[in-house]
């Protein structure tokens, strides 16, 4: 019952990004905007997931994962029945509020109800599902958005959410920790959500030229002093979300970070990837969750793979060579010709899934290794909110980025073609390769081409471009993991079935 948790909270990232270009068209909203329909389910568990761990320990962890599971059904029926963007974002930030309440109080239930070797080969469980589901999250995903609607995406959870609730009712005993602590880090919690929002609204200001640059400023200004605030609010915060004692270890510290990195770097390649394939390639949703299908499978099969290599390899070879693999995939892919369109893709695909894979359970091995088996639970939680955050900035980063580099090339490409202002926005929204023919504004056939070439040429390079100002992450990776097991008497090599990766 517990996998079948994960199963659902793993696939319904990868679902949903293949539906956000058709839900974009539905509900009228810009390219840009699509990003909330990930980041917000992110930014939502990133904040709670480690203070959600400490009510789960303090009030019941089978209740916890009820309330959990209650939680997500609202949530995804909210978002199955939105009419607006807007209600379909507060729904997804319902859904990770939810996540973050189920996924600790599941691990917690597990690691009370087994002991030893049958508690590893337990959570090695959780990993494998967690993985397939993911892989099989574009394919279902895209046949429901195209077959039936990308509201059924979010509605479907809602009979899983039923078995989930009986199946716990009726067979799950509830557990609390001993001595758990009943003070929960609200002010921690509250300031870190205020501070990943005002940067993530700050970001999707930047990337609109029509909107005050002083507001997006600002806000991004408000964000870092909101981080500092968090800090220091931290510090001086029993049983604080951002634990001083364990951040305080360095290779624990450099887990975090990484972790952080990696997860920006995935989720920023994974939403612009969707896009591309979907605008650029012309395929629709069901096609798209195909051609991403290879790439979360060998993501799967190569995470799960990674744990029982560091048994033969030192753990510090098997990072960097994933990070060696994660940089070469988006280098190859940044300079593969459109012309060659998905074919070419699928090589740099599979080395990118082949760099992430690993990359995700490595540092958590490597991290947990680092600390008490006492404090595992609570580490795993801030592992979590360093890569969810990571991801929701990532997405909005990708947002950003791709929007300005698509708008400068747009509007560089068609200085000699008479569109309105109304005319080039609709280019910048989602669905536009389709609508291109439509635009009525008196122009000849040739010049309907010159818009469609103009288009197209211009979101290869927005794609391509982001690619590349994103390799550097990679690397900046490879020397955290060089740095995090520079001490050897701190870290010693643990299969990664033993974490959830």
């Amino acid at each position: 019952m517990i996998a079948v948790v994960f199963a659902i909270l793993n696939a319904d990232i990868t679902t949903v990004n293949v539906a956000l270009v058709t839900l974009g068209k539905d509900l009228h909203a810009d390219l840009g905007d699509l990003q909330w329909g990930l980041n917000s389910y992110m930014l939502a568990f990133a904040a709670l997931i480690v203070a959600a761990g400490r009510v789960a320990d303090v009030f019941g962890r089978r209740r916890c994962l009820l309330a959990g599971a209650i939680l997500f059904a609202v949530a995804s029926l909210l978002c199955g029945i939105a009419p607006t963007l807007l209600l379909l974002v507060i729904g997804r930030v319902l859904q990770g509020a939810a996540g973050a309440l189920m996924v600790p109080a599941g691990m917690a239930i597990i690691s009370n109800a087994y002991d030893g070797e049958q508690r590893a080969f337990a959570l090695g469980t959780l990993v494998g599902v967690s993985g397939v589901a993911q892989s099989m999250g574009p394919l279902l995903g895209g046949f429901l958005t195209a077959e039936v609607s990308w509201r059924c995406v979010f509605l479907m959870n809602l009979p899983l959410v039923a078995v989930i609730m009986i199946v716990a009712i009726r067979s799950i005993q509830e557990s609390h920790a001993e001595n758990a602590s009943h003070r929960i880090d609200i002010a921690g919690v509250l300031t870190l959500a205020a501070a990943l929002t005002s940067l993530l609204l700050g970001l999707d200001a930047a990337e609109d030229p029509d909107k005050d640059q002083v507001v997006a400023f600002g806000l991004i200004a408000l964000a870092l002093v909101l981080f500092v605030i968090f800090t220091l609010v931290e510090r001086r915060t029993d049983n604080a979300i951002l634990d001083g004692e364990l951040i305080r270890l360095p290779a624990f510290l450099c887990s975090c970070l990484a972790s952080f990195l990696l997860g920006f770097v995935f989720f920023l390649f994974l939403f612009i990837t969707a896009v591309y394939l979907q605008e650029r390639l012309g395929y629709n949703a069901l096609t798209a969750g195909i051609a991403l299908a290879p790439l979360s499978l060998v993501l799967a099969v190569t995470g799960v793979m990674s744990g029982r290599l560091t048994s033969r390899f030192p753990l510090r070879t098997l990072l960097i060579m994933s990070c060696i693999f994660l940089a070469s995939g988006l280098a190859i892919l940044s300079f593969v010709p459109a012309s060659y369109r998905y074919l070419g893709m699928v090589f740099p695909f599979l080395l990118v899934a082949a760099g992430v894979g690993p990359g995700f359970t490595l540092l958590n091995t490597a991290g947990l290794a680092a600390i008490p088996p006492e404090r595992s639970g609570q580490a795993t939680g801030m592992i979590y909110m360093f890569r969810f955050a990571g991801g929701a900035i990532g997405v909005s980063a990708a947002s950003a980025l791709h929007s300005a580099l698509f708008h400068r090339q747009l509007v560089f490409r068609l200085s000699e073609t008479p569109l309105s202002f109304a005319q080039q926005k609709v280019l910048e929204q989602p669905g536009a390769a389709e609508r291109i023919g439509q635009i009525d504004s008196g122009l000849i056939a040739n010049q309907v081409e010159q818009v469609r070439q103009a288009f197209y040429e211009s979101f290869v390079a927005a794609f391509t471009g982001t690619l590349r100002l994103n390799v550097i992450l990679p690397i900046a990776i490879a020397i955290l993991a060089m740095m995090l097991l520079e001490k050897k008497d701190g870290i010693k090599n643990r299969p990664s079935r033993d974490v959830v990766g």
